[in-house]
């Protein structure tokens, strides 16, 4: 178990003092930095404070239960929330000081996501490649939800926009589809090898005498 590890725990605990500090940092772009409110980023920056808090109370013993499951949370949100808080905060504040700030976040949440992982599934190969076709499922997902904001697909949306109403409604209801399937096909991959590492697990029951 992770937590056994001095080494270990010490690692965490500095990932979570590091995301804490990000976050506040975030806090103060957010509200001093610009002479305006970042209104999107008040809400994200809080969440990466919160995954840091995890990772200390982690590292420090004081969640000792379901570490995997503590984890593997604080690394899913803190990848969702860094990446929104990014381009949230992106057209006023620049990409000097966020896009930097985004890359080490989610780097960090890739080390605690293959982390986590690696206390449940192991060595197991077949548990991997599912996680893995999964994270790559989710991936595109965010590819199609990002063609909504970023910046490189503004000419496909506008092009969109100047065929009409209709057609760009309905080109917006096909990506959303897909983007539900990869999500959900994906959720599924990743998940299941876990619910089945974590049954395996679970102790036998003794056969009735």
């Amino acid at each position: 178990m992770v937590t056994r590890n001095p080494k270990a725990n010490l690692v965490i605990a500095g990932f979570g003092a590091i995301l804490a500090m990000s976050g506040l940092f975030g806090l103060y772009l957010a509200t001093l930095s610009a002479g305006t409110l970042v209104w999107p980023m008040l809400l994200f920056e809080p969440i990466v404070i919160g995954c840091g808090i995890a990772c200390i109370c982690v590292g420090l013993g004081i969640q000792k239960s379901s570490i995997p499951m503590a984890l593997a949370t604080a690394a899913g949100s803190l990848a969702v929330a860094g990446f929104l808080s990014t381009v949230a905060g992106k057209n006023t504040l620049g990409g000097g000081v966020l896009v930097p700030m985004m890359g080490l976040r989610l780097l960090i949440a890739a080390i605690l996501s293959l982390w986590a992982a690696w206390v449940v599934l192991g060595p197991s190969r077949q548990a991997w490649q599912r996680v893995l076709i999964g994270s790559a499922l989710l991936a595109a997902g965010a590819g199609v939800a990002s063609l909504g904001f970023i910046g490189p697909a503004k000419p496909m949306r506008d092009w969109l926009l100047s065929m009409g109403g209709f057609t760009a409604s309905a080109a917006a209801l096909v990506l959303f589809v897909v983007f539900v399937i990869l999500v959900a096909a994906g959720t599924h991959l990743v998940v299941r090898p876990f619910e089945i590492a974590l049954d395996a697990a679970k102790p036998q029951g003794h056969p009735a005498a």
